[in-house]
């Protein structure tokens, strides 16, 4: 197995078979963009209209008891009620925390990744399935939209017979793909440094430069741990950014104006990137990769970036094709990443 663990401070990784720098130096002003600006978070919605099913959707894990909810009143969208089912699948034996799980692309799956060794070891699982995609908004970004995620981590968070605001046990998130851009957003623009202890961002966050990533004269590619992946995003991005034609994602010669709207709703420009409290590792796949690689390693350095070195704050860990990767998927990665939860969520706002 080949992982690359790149830690705070080291913008280099260091392997047992490559010894790469992590970004060349043609790509270091896309792998670290500008200095983050420290910004107050930005304002939640609310949760409204909680309801308990009858029996949970498909794909929900087996046990679980699932209720409806509404998340509304989100700044810029407050006419625009959104509803997610929430599953809660209680741990077994002693609770050690809570683990809120979020899906890849519009959210509306549940990511299930780890679940018997989350629940056998002592964690509360709760997943997040967003009714429609959680990004698209009739005309806001998905920076905007973002306020979604982190109103129902909030409200996760401090609900009793959920996490029930406890700080004497963990609280944890792990998002796959458009998943770990929920948890990006929620940690960089809407302030959930102050109550997540640990995340697991696995292959991603997709929207950490949505400027560099939709922009057609934009450079394509980053080097990261050694293999050169793209920075170019999908066309959902279109609909999800509120793209007007004839302009798309991929289009060249953008507009400066629209250019720096995709800028400012990026994960990655204008947050906060220092969680003194939350520790967050990053798993992505080198190896015939989707932008999620390069994209997530732009947020990555913005928080070793941000806390000047600092040990043990966050790791990135890249995996190739000899690992069983490819793509998004993780090969080896998805177990390393369940350990790594297992092994660091533990409570650190004490």
């Amino acid at each position: 197995m080949r992982i690359i663990y790149c830690f705070l401070g080291l913008f280099a990784c260091n392997s047992v078979s490559d010894t790469s720098d992590d970004v060349s130096p043609g790509d270091r002003e896309v792998a670290l963009g500008t200095a983050p600006d420290i910004l107050a978070a930005a304002a939640l919605g609310t949760v409204t209209n909680v309801r308990s099913l009858a029996s949970c959707p498909a794909g929900a894990p087996a046990g679980a008891a699932c209720r409806q909810v509404t998340v509304t009143n989100c700044p810029g969208i407050t006419g625009e009620p959104l509803d997610a089912v929430v599953a809660l699948l209680p741990q077994t034996g002693t609770l050690r925390g809570t683990v809120v799980h979020f899906s890849g692309s519009g959210g509306t799956g549940f990511q299930i990744g780890g679940t018997t060794q989350y629940q056998a070891a002592g964690f509360r699982n709760v997943y997040i399935a967003w009714q429609a995609a959680w990004e698209q908004t009739q005309s806001a970004g998905i920076k905007t939209a973002a306020c979604r995620p982190a109103t129902i981590i909030q409200w996760v968070f401090s609900t009793p017979g959920l996490h029930g605001g406890s700080r004497a046990v963990g609280f944890c998130g792990e998002g796959f793909s458009g998943g770990s851009g929920q948890l990006g957003y929620a940690l960089a623009h809407y302030g959930m440094g102050s109550i997540l202890d640990y995340v697991n961002e696995l292959s991603g966050p997709p929207f950490a430069r949505i400027d560099l990533g939709c922009d057609g004269d934009a450079t394509a590619n980053a080097t990261v741990c050694g293999a050169t992946d793209t920075l170019r995003l999908p066309g959902s991005l279109t609909a999800w950014e509120n793209i007007q034609p004839p302009l798309t994602c991929g289009s060249t010669g953008v507009p400066a104006t629209e250019l720096a709207r995709w800028r400012s709703d990026s994960i990655a420009v204008g947050g906060v990137y220092d969680y003194p409290q939350t520790q967050v590792q990053f798993f992505a796949c080198t190896f015939q990769a989707t932008a999620v690689t390069a994209q997530g390693k732009i947020y990555f350095d913005l928080i070793s970036q941000a806390v000047g070195g600092a040990p043990g704050r966050a790791q990135y860990h890249c995996y190739s094709q000899a690992d069983g990767c490819q793509g998004e998927g993780l090969g080896t990665g998805n177990s390393d990443a369940t350990q790594a939860l297992l092994a660091n969520c533990v409570p650190r706002h004490l």
